[in-house]
């Protein structure tokens, strides 16, 4: 039973009393330790009753602990000391932990002992799983009763390989980065940012709200280690200019964001002005025909313009097939969706309001169509590409009418999916943005605004991240499962990369993470050299069954065995 372990923390601070409130809500005997009066006082503070706390400024009760857990910040140097002190008053065997994320247990191993342990999470609220590296010299004994202490306390433990930033807290360190580096260049509003993630990738909270959790000044601290020992970008420079000013967060009250009483509101895009209501959505493949779907849905005429009768009619079948199936499930009645058609005609662009371009993703195939928008649509028609990662203004450049222009970034799949990501240029007027803003909003979507640059706000964050992870892969840090394992349960995400990579399509990500290598201004890293042989492999994910990251790894780690054999 969890009553029978005893805990102690050592360090009262934010991972610390977390910690604390954690292992006392699942009823383990928890005593906290900090020579700091100050700390003692917010922790007796943040008690409950019923919880089985001791607070105290001496050691003396880790004799008789079941687990000490170590969690004052993250310079060595300090942890050593602490490990140290802590060291004299070990019960023989009896694990200890500590919360270093950036330094490896090797560099703290003397100062502790033989048993020591790392516990590696971003941060400890709402805390049930996390990733457990073991020291060289830790023994068994104590790495099962570290296990059973906490299955008691409804911790998963998911094992890993001692490297700085660990598994999942490494590669989300530097998705996190980049939104704040986004934040930082005028990119996009921390608002936008974290409503992009959620919306667009199903993260419950959005990354600049995650590192108002962490601590502005525990994650700057965490990002200037893994950026000297591991690779990872320089932290953002909005990371000290928030934290000059007094803005560390949740433990503050305001970050990115305001937290407390005065946080929490949300803009609503109100219509300024009418969107028009005759649509004509160029193209006939997955996303037209998903984006010409909820034009239909959210009242407007649409016609689907395809370059063959063909194509037309096939997409017209899936368009149709959709707003049918929803009619029979009892969604809305048949016959009560707006006019819908598909055709070649390309006379329909003289009567349309608003023209979506969604052809595919090749800017020479694009500008030709934009010159061609330009020369047939009507003055004012709302223009807009739906590209994924190219340049807007290079697409649409060739209409030759600025004012009406902008990118209108729709997600797949597009009828379910509620993001679109609006990319205004700097000569799209005021009216313009103000009726793709209106359309959105009839089409029961929720924008963000960002500039024009390669993968916008979602893919510009998401695919360094796959390509991390895939380097970790190639690294032999870890295996598929275990990351995605860890991801999912440490990370708090819905997919783990590898199955979000599967899905979306190695030459997906190959073709996106290139583009975003070559923009300077998004610092992204090369594609890994393991994304490159996926899609030589022809191992892109779902859109080839059977072949996928999983199975191309299998397949690889199999053949040197078969070549000896």
């Amino acid at each position: 039973m969890s009553e029978q372990f005893t805990v102690v923390v050592v360090g009262l601070g934010g991972a610390g009393l977390a910690l604390v409130r954690h292992l006392a809500d699942a009823g383990l005997h928890v005593v906290g330790v900090d020579d700091d009066p100050g700390a003692l006082e917010r922790a007796r503070r943040q008690d409950r009753p019923g919880h089985r706390v001791t607070l105290t400024r001496s050691l003396e009760d880790v004799a008789r602990a079941d687990l000490v857990v170590e969690a004052v910040p993250e310079p060595a140097a300090l942890k050593r000391r602490v490990l140290a002190a802590i060291r004299p008053h070990l019960a023989p065997g009896t694990p200890v932990a500590t919360t270093a994320l950036t330094t490896a247990l090797t560099a703290l191993e003397e100062a502790a002992g033989a048993d020591l342990f790392a516990l590696r999470f971003l941060h400890a609220d709402g805390l049930d799983a996390v990733e457990v590296a073991r020291g060289p010299h830790a023994g068994e004994g104590a790495a099962e009763r570290l296990e059973e202490v906490l299955t008691a306390a409804g911790i998963t433990a998911h094992r890993v390989l001692d490297r700085p930033g660990s598994l999942a807290p490494g590669l989300l360190l530097g998705l996190l980065n980049r939104a704040a580096w986004m934040v930082h260049d005028g990119y996009a509003t921390a608002e936008d940012v974290d409503t992009a993630l959620r919306l667009g990738c199903g993260w419950e909270q959005g990354p600049l709200a995650v590192l108002d959790a962490i601590g502005l000044d525990t994650a700057r601290d965490l990002l200037s280690r893994l950026a000297r020992d591991d690779g990872h970008s320089e932290p953002a420079p909005v990371l000290d200019e928030l934290i000059a000013a007094g803005a560390l967060g949740r433990k503050s009250g305001r970050g990115f964001h305001v937290h407390g009483p005065a946080g929490g509101a949300r803009r609503s895009v109100q219509p300024t002005a009418p969107p028009g209501c005759r649509v004509v959505v160029v193209g006939s493949g997955t996303m037209a025909t998903g984006i010409a779907e909820c034009f239909v849905r959210g009242g407007f005429a649409t016609t689907l313009l395809a370059r063959s009768e063909d194509s037309a009619r096939a997409a017209a079948e899936r368009v149709e097939f959709a707003l049918g199936r929803t009619a029979t499930a009892g969604e809305q009645e048949p016959g009560g969706h707006a006019a819908f058609a598909a055709g070649t005609d390309r006379s329909v662009l003289g009567g349309a309001d608003i023209v979506v371009e969604a052809v595919v993703e090749d800017l020479a195939v694009k500008r030709r169509l934009f010159a061609e928008l330009g020369a047939l649509c009507p003055p004012h028609a709302l223009l807009a590409t739906s590209t994924s990662s190219l340049s807007v203004a290079e697409c649409t450049e060739p209409a030759g009418r600025p004012a009406d222009v902008l990118g209108l970034h729709f997600f797949n799949p597009a009828p379910l999916m509620r993001l679109v990501e609006l990319v205004p240029l700097a000569g799209t007027s005021e009216h313009t943005l103000a009726r793709a803003r209106a359309v959105a909003e009839r089409l029961d979507k929720q924008t963000v605004t960002c500039g024009d640059r390669a993968g916008f706000i979602v893919n510009a964050l998401l695919f360094p991240y796959l390509n991390q992870a895939l380097e970790l892969l190639d690294a032999d840090e870890t295996t598929a499962a275990a990351l995605d394992a860890a991801v999912k349960s440490v990370g708090g995400q819905p997919l783990g990369p590898v199955r979000l990579l599967d899905t979306v399509g190695a030459d997906v990500a190959l073709e996106v993470q290139r583009r975003l290598k070559d923009d300077p201004r998004l610092r992204a890293p090369r594609p890994a050299a393991l994304l490159r042989e996926l899609v030589e492999a022809g191992h892109l994910g779902r859109k080839t069954p059977g072949r996928g990251t999983r199975t191309y790894l299998a397949a690889r780690a199999a053949a040197p065995v078969a070549a000896a054999a």
